[in-house]
């Protein structure tokens, strides 16, 4: 009988159980992750976040977005505290879709290699026309305020365009580039501050 057992058996006090120090172990490197992870998260959801590993083709979007360009769609989203990903959903799919083609160099460029060449196909009137994101006004409210835009004649309204709704969001409104002003491709309407007319060959 050990020293212990005798102690035990005559009554004295029972002898410590020591903590397992595997489960300590394991709830200090559980709790790390879970901070990190939570960390992680929220720096996911800064702008930063998206150029500090693919700097290409990403650097151009978050110099736009810190820019303070008042010319900028995206001036007025920041100055909102609106974040990339108040828009750009973080799908799984879509983000991990994005890695494999970062990783493999695949992604299309526009002509100056500054910008995605898909942008485009996010401006469209479901992406952009939302109400929550226009103080709750929807598209046919917003259109409705804008005859006689600028200072122009009555007639003219950008958003009751005579194409046939052939023209998406994006072909006027850019976050990352000026507004234009595509009217002007045939038209000579006094341009929103800051706009610019389009380059008509």
């Amino acid at each position: 009988m050990s020293i212990d057992e005798e102690k035990g058996a005559a009554g004295g006090p029972a002898p410590k159980k020591r903590p397992k120090r595997g489960w300590i172990v394991a709830g200090v490197v559980a709790a790390i992750i879970v901070v990190a992870g939570a960390g992680f998260w929220v720096w996911h959801e800064q702008p930063s976040f998206c150029n500090a590993i693919c700097h290409s083709p990403m650097d151009y979007y978050v110099e736009t977005y810190d820019s303070g360009d008042p010319n900028l769609g995206v001036t007025v989203h920041a100055k909102a505290g609106e974040s990339c990903l108040d828009c750009h959903t973080a799908e799984l799919t879509t983000q991990i879709s994005e890695v494999c083609a970062w990783v493999s160099d695949n992604y299309p460029m526009t002509e100056d290699g500054t910008m995605l060449a898909t942008g485009k196909q996010f401006a469209s009137e479901e992406f952009c026309a939302r109400a929550e994101c226009h103080g709750g006004k929807s598209f046919d409210e917003i259109t409705a305020g804008l005859w006689g835009f600028a200072g122009n004649d009555e007639k003219y309204n950008p958003h009751s365009s005579h194409q046939d709704m052939a023209l998406e969001c994006g072909d006027c409104h850019k976050a990352h580039e000026n507004q234009v002003l595509v009217c002007n491709e045939c038209h000579d309407l006094t341009l929103p501050e800051g706009w610019e007319a389009p380059n008509v060959q």
